[in-house]
């Protein structure tokens, strides 16, 4: 029987998560929910009227922390090439291997395009899709390139991170050789940033004139 205590609505949200990351949006639900955390469900309903509304809020913090708060953040530094390099950065963190195996940002995004046939959880990750690429495409944009290849490589180098995702969430670390944290942050920044082989004269020069900074 599951103590009567009450826990706060983060305390919900943050158990949850953690449900959906390691076992899928489509088996949380309340009393399973209330029993792994040792409490009764009664204590749920004072926090949520639903297990709808429990998933909605799952997902809210998702899109905050994991585009929200990085777009803000990445956004606040000086130029485009930081706001790259640091974007990069931060991207390659989330899907780097660890012993333990994926990362909870890999099980998660994992989890939730799983997913995606679900009505609520659809729209955000659609929203987060559309929001991550647009900003990079901005970022490539204020960069020097092009609209057309800032579109072309901003979409490529999600269906990038989308493969890796894929690879650490279903392969753990067996894939982890030669895909180091630098290696993976030189290959996007090469692939993002260098100039396009059909770069007007003036702009391919002002390129080569400057080179690749490795973010630390």
């Amino acid at each position: 029987m599951g103590r009567k205590v009450k826990l706060s609505r983060d305390d919900w949200i943050n158990a949850a998560s953690h449900w959906v990351a390691a076992s899928g949006v489509a088996t949380l639900a309340v009393e399973p929910l209330a029993r792994q955390l040792g409490v009764t469900k009664g204590g749920f309903y004072w926090c949520f009227a639903s297990r709808d509304e429990l998933l909605q809020a799952v997902l809210a913090r998702w899109e905050a922390q994991g585009t929200q708060n990085i777009i803000h953040l990445v956004a606040q530094l000086p130029d485009a090439r930081s706001q790259a390099e640091e974007l990069i950065r931060l991207v390659v963190r989330t899907v780097e291997p660890q012993d333990s195996g994926p990362t909870p940002a890999v099980r998660m995004q994992y989890a939730l395009w799983g997913a995606s046939h679900d009505p609520l959880v659809a729209p955000v990750v659609e929203r987060v899709t559309a929001a991550r690429v647009a900003f990079l495409v901005q970022v490539l944009q204020q960069a020097g390139l092009s609209a057309e290849v800032a579109v072309q490589r901003a979409t490529l180098a999600y269906a990038a991170y989308v493969g890796m995702v894929l690879l650490r969430a279903t392969q753990g670390n067996s894939d982890a050789a030669g895909l180091s944290r630098e290696g993976l942050i030189d290959a996007y920044i090469t692939m993002l940033l260098a100039p396009p082989p059909d770069a007007p004269p003036s702009q391919a020069s002002r390129r080569r004139g400057s080179t690749v900074r490795r973010p630390r």
